[in-house]
């Protein structure tokens, strides 16, 4: 299970990799035409955004299956190391149960808006939309797999799980 979740965000991060590489590839495109042209290519910046969302939603899993998300460690470091374990776990389930009530509350609001055409390249807003459900999915399953991954760590090192 470890080797699949971590192939997974590998191969996440090279696509959020590449798709970065298109952004700047047509921010700067973009930025020339505008600049020193006096045009543009009609839908270009709604492109990079619609673009710049998906990756943030993505990398947010991506993140969070690296360790690297946002964290306030406060309490976290008066705990004793038995707490601390059980912090960390909470938390992993709690990230992954608010994803997931977000990606069930998300398909009704897709339903009800998505059909709606975007302002210039007039795709459906649903395209744009499902980044939400995928990245909360993503964080979701990530967030178990670290739960799980964290009692299986314990398990094999030895320590109480009281």
């Amino acid at each position: 299970m470890r080797r699949l979740a971590e192939s997974v965000a590998y191969f996440l991060e090279v696509v959020l990799g590449y798709v970065f590489l298109v952004i700047t590839a047509a921010t700067i495109v973009l930025v020339i035409l505008r600049y020193f042209f006096g045009t543009t290519i009609v839908g270009g910046q709604e492109f990079v955004v619609f673009c710049f969302i998906y990756t943030t939603a993505i990398g947010a899993a991506v993140l969070l299956a690296r360790g690297e998300h946002i964290a306030i460690q406060v309490f976290h470091d008066l705990l004793p190391s038995g707490g601390r374990r059980w912090l960390r776990r909470v938390n992993h389930l709690l990230v992954a149960a608010l994803n997931g009530v977000l990606v069930v509350l998300s398909v009704p609001w897709i339903r009800s808006v998505g059909q709606f055409p975007s302002p210039v390249l007039r795709i459906p807003q649903a395209v744009v939309l499902l980044s939400l459900p995928i990245g909360c999915g993503l964080v979701a399953l990530y967030g178990l797999w670290m739960a799980y991954a964290d009692l299986e760590r314990a398990a094999r090192v030895g320590e109480a799980d009281v």
